[in-house]
């Protein structure tokens, strides 16, 4: 075990500079604030956020919290107020929420050592349901309105998985999200109240859980990550990816001789990269500066920006009065980057919903978008453009929506399209899911959406199958299991089967005592086999799947990792468990018969957070997996490895591991940012190579740390961020050999 500690030097450059930002501070308190920003303007701003009835406005949202933050802080100087004003507005131009999973204590300051309802009765135990492709569904039945309803489009596959059925017509489809929603809610209300003995928390079934809004980002790595690429004789990294094969897109990017960088204000740069010389060959800036950037993909020639945004217009409503429409929606911008130089867009495609994630497999880019319809009172059954998702402007049909067959709470939408980037304008396919929470995990062969049901007895998770080849989407089966599922890298599929590690509140889903499951199911997502009543009083932070073996972490103040054996699908069985302080939050197989750890060390009695650990574990005999050293890193406070799994730069292969991380000043309580490279031998065990502060890059806010990335290009390392970039040169320890900014 080694501790380490960020370089003291460093720290006292950022307290220099904090006490120069400090005397600005307090030279700025001087100046008047503007009067259009005094508390009584404020005030009234708040107002208008907390009246506004628009789930879609969240610029409402956004101006209400920002008057109440500013009401409360009204003597900051006016010098100040330009600052944060400019920050607010270009906000929507760079929207880096990953949405990550919510982490309970991630965070935590640390100062120590370094170191399916479908009720189908034939369900084995109530543990598990599924089915199979249900029975020809009707066709369907389009309603019409001039200027607000195209008619529904003829289907010849309108097939759906049991327990979920395709809309014949809009009616039927205004029926369930409004109507059918309503009375499950109505139900569950009833029930609770009878469970509680009378208090009923409000819900809103028209929004889905704060935990499934959050989560979109998952807290591991790929199976079998992407690697290092080949470029000729030079070696490069590539995006860190949840399964090999299936890319996912980022704000940074390299082919080996070139580095894609995407920043806040909308710009595309692509950088030349020759070791330490670096020059801009080309760039570019979005037409609409309104969308916010979200990721980009480069294949070849080819390179793809996603984006998201919002926008509102007025409907005449007679009588001198108006309606206020307004949407999310997320964009694919292609563009031809064969002439660096001259970066030409190919074609554009929209779909409505709020960004949620997006994949690339082969030549298809598959686009996933959360979509609310309007409250109950702002809609017309005849106007079904208010709660029925539309892509390329066009809406969709209403056989292309599928609803649950028992009616859930929720009436938000999961939208799913495909492009195919040789027809870079057109949506070569679409599906929507009513009552989905907005997760996913997506292998190979199978795109699954799943998400926490809990009109039950106990929590559980509701999980859908879809089928995605060739940009074909068709959903192919349905099931539940008992308890919550942490993230995408809680759930694996292998050789037709999925298997799922989940955390079951086995007293209710609002409480009571925690136990841990490993379910397995087969294509139609029905049980096959299972082990529960792990870890009790424990909850799952992480897993990962290779082949027949299976690894998940629970925590409460020691980390068992258990390991599990799942050659006979219906007889799984746990290997080992080993008992270790502190726990793991991201897992990656780190070459052979070693499983990497990153999380943070807690102190055994208290679980009071010691610091960020780095753990390697020898799992050459599964049956009994060894740690075989750890490093602890003290005064670390947040770490984005765990927020984001693409910021790491992780490549067993070349022996490297980089991520960004945030220490708190205890002075000036502001976050200042590192990022650090590290390596392992069996020897010397983890070894830094690199300590950066990237606090040149951040405001006061720390949100730089999620737009920082590392990569490498032979025997280069970059230091990428939205304004500029730093190479360093590997053989000669690190040594910065260039730098260029913008």
């Amino acid at each position: 075990m080694k501790d380490e500690n960020f370089n003291e030097n460093q720290m006292q450059d950022e307290n220099n500079r904090h006490e120069i930002m400090q005397k600005i501070r307090e030279s700025a308190d001087k100046e008047k604030i503007p009067e259009s920003l005094n508390p009584e303007n404020l005030d009234r701003l708040l107002e208008q956020g907390k009246n506004s009835k628009s789930r879609n406005g969240k610029w409402r949202d956004a101006a209400a919290d920002f008057a109440f933050r500013y009401r409360k802080t009204a003597g900051v100087a006016a010098a100040c107020v330009i600052l944060v004003i400019a920050a607010v507005n270009l906000m929507p131009l760079m929207n880096l929420n990953y949405r990550s999973e919510n982490k309970a204590d991630s965070a935590q300051s640390m100062d120590t050592s370094s170191e399916a309802a479908n009720q189908d009765t034939g369900a084995e135990d109530g543990a598990a349901s599924g089915g199979d492709m249900g029975a020809e569904p009707k066709d369907s039945k389009g309603t019409e309105k001039a200027d607000e309803a195209a008619p529904d489009k003829k289907s010849e596959d309108k097939e759906t998985a049991e327990g979920y059925i395709a809309g014949s017509s809009y009616e039927e489809l205004y029926e369930q999200i409004y109507t059918e929603t309503e009375n499950a809610r109505k139900e569950w209300e009833q029930k609770r109240m009878a469970d509680t003995g009378g208090y009923v928390e409000e819900s809103d079934g028209s929004s889905a859980s704060k935990n499934d809004a959050a989560a979109s980002t998952e807290a591991a790595v790929a199976e079998d990550s992407a690697g290092s690429a080949a470029g000729g004789e030079t070696g490069f990294s590539s995006t860190n990816v949840r399964t090999e094969g299936v890319d996912e897109g980022d704000i940074v990017k390299t082919d080996g001789t070139y580095i894609y960088t995407l920043t806040r204000s909308g710009t595309l740069r692509i950088v030349s990269a020759r070791g330490g010389d670096m020059s801009v060959a080309g760039q570019t800036s979005l037409d609409d500066l309104t969308d916010s950037i979200q990721e980009m993909y480069v294949d070849g020639n080819t390179l793809c920006v996603v984006t998201s945004g919002y926008d509102s217009g007025l409907e005449w409503q007679g009588d001198e009065t108006y309606m206020v429409n307004s949407r999310d929606f997320i964009r694919l911008y292609t563009y031809d980057i064969t002439d660096k130089s001259k970066i030409t867009l190919k074609g554009t495609v929209e779909q409505d919903g709020g960004y949620y994630s997006t994949r690339k497999v082969g030549n298809y880019v598959y686009l996933l978008s959360q979509f609310y319809p309007v409250y109950r009172e702002e809609a017309e059954e005849a106007q079904p453009r208010l709660y029925v998702p539309s892509v390329n402007n066009e809406l969709l049909d209403s056989s292309d929506v599928l609803y649950p067959a028992v009616p859930q709470m929720e009436n938000g939408q999961l939208v799913i399209s495909s492009v195919n980037l040789e027809k870079p304008d057109k949506i070569q396919q679409s599906k929507s899911l009513i009552g989905a929470s907005g997760r996913c995990y997506v292998s190979r062969e199978s795109i699954y959406i799943f998400g926490e049901d809990y009109s039950g007895e106990e929590m559980r998770t509701r999980i859908v199958r879809f089928s995605y080849k060739d940009g074909e989407i068709q959903a192919r089966a349905a099931g539940e299991v008992n308890g919550s599922i942490n993230d995408t890298f809680s759930m694996d599929e292998y050789d037709g089967y999925l298997r799922v590690v989940a955390t079951r509140y086995n007293n209710g889903w609002w409480g009571g005592s925690m136990s841990n499951s490993l379910y397995v199911l087969d294509d139609k997502l029905k049980m096959t086999g299972k082990v529960e009543d792990l870890a009790k009083g424990e909850q799952i932070y992480s897993a990962r799947f290779m082949g027949n073996t299976g690894y998940f972490v629970t925590y409460r103040q020691m980390d068992p990792l258990f390991s599990v054996d799942l050659s006979d699908p219906a007889d799984p069985k746990i290997l080992g468990e080993l008992k270790i302080t502190g726990f793991s939050e991201y897992l990656h197989f780190y070459g052979e018969n070693k499983l990497l750890g990153i999380g943070w060390e807690t102190d055994p009695d208290t679980g009071e957070q010691k610091g960020l650990k780095l753990s390697m574990f020898d799992i050459s005999n599964p049956a009994d997996v060894k740690e075989i050293d750890k490093m602890v890193l003290k005064n670390v406070d947040f770490c984005q490895a765990m927020e984001d799994y693409r910021s790491i730069l992780i490549e067993p292969e070349e022996n490297i591991l980089g991520f960004s991380a945030g220490v708190y000043d205890r002075n000036y309580y502001e976050l200042q940012g590192y990022y650090g490279v590290f390596t392992y031998n069996p020897e010397e065990g983890f070894q830094k190579l690199l300590y950066q502060s990237i606090s040149k890059w951040m405001d006061s806010s720390g949100d730089e740390l999620a737009c920082v990335r590392g990569i490498y290009i032979g025997n280069t390392f970059y230091l990428c961020g939205s304004s500029g970039i730093s190479a360093f040169d590997r053989e000669k320890e690190y040594e910065n050999c260039g730098n260029l900014e913008w």
